[in-house]
Order: C-alpha cells, then structure tokens, then sequence
C-alpha cells in the first residue's frame, strides 16, 4: 500500500471519527476518560556507518624497534630502554608506562579512548523530528471513551495553546493507540518507563522510519523513532 492510499485511509477514518465526536458532544455519552500529559519528546536516530577498509600495516624496516620498549647494547656492557611519553602539544613530558595523548580533535576518556563526535545527519534528523512533533512537552491528549475501542480525542498541543479535536482507535488489551486530529494521522505503541519517584508511567513511541527513509532515500536510515514520555500511570 502506497503512501498516498495509507494517508487517504487515515483522513477517511479521522473524518468517520471526528463525525461521530462532533455527533457526541454530551459528556453523558462518554462512559471513560483519560489523558496523557506529555512531560518531555526524545527522538532516537539510527543510520548505517560506512566502515573504511582496514589498511595493510607497513613492513618493518631493517633497524626499527630496536631501542624502544626493549634492551639495546651498544657494546654488550649495559642496556637502554625508551618509555617517554609523547603528547601532540610539544611539552615532552616523560612517563613511565610509554602512553601517547592526542589533545586534538575528540573527547578523552580516563581510560584513554577517544569518542567520535556525533554524525551531522543525526543530529539534523534528531531536530527535524523534534521541532515537527505535533504535541511538544506541556501538551496533552485526552481521550472520551464512546465505545470500548475508540471515541472523542482533543489535543492540546503545547502548555496555553488552544486544543483541537479529532478521535482516536484503540483495541481493548492492545499496546497501540492511533490519534486522528487536524492533519495529523499517526498510531504510537504504548509501553512503559519509571518515571519520577519510580512510578510506571507511560512511553507513547512513533515509528518515523520509513517517512524518513522516503525523505533521504540515500541516508542509509535504519530506524527513526519519535519518544513522547507521558505522566500517564500505567
């Protein structure tokens, strides 16, 4: 099924859902409600890395290595051995375990590694994806129950805006709960974090994955999920 026959599906269900909302404005008419205040959004990215070919190591020279962690005799009568360390900032300071510090590019680690800086195209899809979340923290959904399995949706879409309204389909013991509302048409599967003073509270996740893999098809995109952490008790 082609993106343009799943998008008219959704704004056919979301108009079939927001009739039966807009038929159903009685609050009597509505057996359950709940919300889900969204307290923070995470965006996780994912995209393949190139490895480089490994290169050949040089062959040793004649001479190399002779002096430099190991015993050396000029004349037989004593031995040398070389254990400085190195640092790329040209201070020559010595140590005893024959270490190198590169202080350029990268962070250091006390055990002596070096972290690779962030991919440019994670980080942009990272923000892509955070600034077009359609509810930011401080916004809420809040679901009216009509039938077991779907009803009245409003949207507040961040703290003091104004809300909008659409519906909304879950399955009665189902971990996925589609949100119809204004343009939007999207469904989250519901899992759980421990949120604050180790309460279980609910994880709305988005899979974006193949939307972005239809925007950077030369990406090497793997996986794009949008994490809408919510107050909501589980």
């Amino acid at each position: 099924m082609n993106a343009r026959i799943r998008y008219g599906l959704g704004a056919l269900t979301a108009a079939a859902l927001m009739l039966l909302a807009g038929g159903c404005d009685d609050a009597s008419e509505y057996y359950y409600t709940t919300s889900y205040p969204v307290v923070r959004i995470e965006v996780s990215v994912t995209v393949e890395e190139e490895t480089p070919e490994p290169q050949p190591e040089p062959e040793p020279q004649p001479g190399e290595g002779e002096g430099e962690g190991g015993t050396g005799t000029d004349d037989g009568t004593g031995t040398g051995t070389d254990t400085g360390t190195v640092t790329d900032d040209g201070t020559g300071t010595g140590s005893d375990d024959g270490t190198r510090t590169d202080d350029g590019t990268g962070t250091g680690s006390d055990d002596g590694t070096v972290e690779e800086p962030e991919n440019p195209l994670v980080t942009q899809l990272r923000e892509e994806v955070l600034a077009a979340a359609p509810v930011q923290a401080g916004g809420v959904y809040t679901l009216d129950f009509k039938y077991a399995d779907s009803g009245r949706l409003t949207v507040r879409p961040a703290a003091g805006a104004e809300t909008v309204s659409g519906g909304f389909m879950k399955q009665p013991g189902a971990t996925a709960i589609s949100f119809y509302f204004g343009e939007q048409a999207y469904t989250c599967t519901v899992t759980a974090y421990t949120g604050e003073e180790g309460l279980r509270q609910a994880l709305l996740t988005v899979d974006l994955t193949a939307e972005y893999q239809a925007r950077y098809p030369d990406a090497k995109i793997t996986q794009v999920l949008r994490k809408e952490y919510t107050s909501h008790r589980q």
